[in-house]
């Protein structure tokens, strides 16, 4: 059973973070817990129970026999969510668009959540709606992205929706130490050949899926973020050694997370020590 870290503080982003949590969980079999931290202050205990009863009751009506555990932690919202992770499939934050330094649940910033969750974090903006655009996935040149593409196919697959992979190059800067300077031709061949690859393996796994690519010669970040506007979920890769390794420095993240309208989807690569523990 796939397990889900839904973050809730009561707020319009984690209402639709909990909305999206419930569309999800009423197609595949989950659990879910429901995480909410708060200061050490008495006031703040009662409201924060309110909030988990109010979500349980929710998920609950939405997903009949839906498993749901509550979780009412104290401390910092970003060790708390960090360490819920550890055993979870996904974890699922609200977050308010515009709002790059303030996020919707209790002063956390998602992209730090992102940098050091081993699960992949879903992002949803709180006018989320459901809908059936395709799943878009960001295929970098390097295998950082490997993760990320499997997660969106899998996603993609499980709602019912084609895939969409996106793969932005540039040409590379002169060289000045002498030898022969790459064609334009030459260069977008070699990245037609990465997408093409991508493509390959999920045309081998999924072969009744839906699947469009889409290679532009710009920036990752206003690439991936023109697609965003028709994406039901956007899904990007990240080193596992973390997202702008814990701070916000990315620019791919910074010009998608507070800007994009639809989920997205931060997913760590995978390492060698978590492929041993899968075998």
């Amino acid at each position: 059973m796939e397990s889900i870290v839904l973050a809730y503080d009561g707020s319009p982003a984690s209402v639709a973070a909990l909305a999206w949590v419930a569309t999800r969980a009423a197609r595949s079999v989950v659990g879910v817990d429901v995480v909410t931290v708060i200061s050490r202050f008495t006031q703040e205990r009662g409201a924060a129970l309110r909030h988990l009863g109010d979500a349980e009751a929710f998920l609950r009506e939405r997903v009949p026999g839906i498993g749901v555990q509550l979780h009412r932690l104290e401390g910092g919202v970003e060790p708390a969510l960090t360490l819920m992770s550890s055993n979870a499939d996904i974890v699922v934050l609200g977050i308010t668009l515009g709002h790059p330094v303030r996020a919707a649940l209790s002063g956390a910033l998602p992209l730090t959540v992102s940098a050091r969750s081993r699960a992949p974090v879903v992002l949803v903006p709180a006018d989320w709606s459901d809908g059936g655009d395709p799943v878009t996935v960001g295929v970098s040149a390097d295998d950082s992205s490997d993760a990320a593409v499997a997660f969106a196919a899998a996603e993609a697959d499980l709602t019912s929706v084609s895939l969409r992979l996106v793969h932005a190059w540039q040409m590379p800067p002169p060289s000045f130490a002498g030898g022969a300077t790459p064609t334009l031709d030459a260069v977008m061949a070699e990245h037609r050949g990465v997408l093409d690859t991508r493509m390959r393996w999920v045309i081998a796994r999924y072969p009744s899926m839906g699947l469009r690519s889409d290679l532009v010669r710009d920036l990752a970040g206003p690439t991936l973020l023109r697609h965003a506007s028709h994406s039901s979920l956007l899904v990007i890769g990240t080193h596992h050694r973390g997202l702008l390794q814990g701070r916000l420095s990315s620019s791919v993240a910074q010009d998608l997370v507070w800007r994009a309208p639809c989920p997205i989807a931060v997913v760590p690569a995978k390492t060698a020590d978590d492929e041993r523990e899968e075998d």
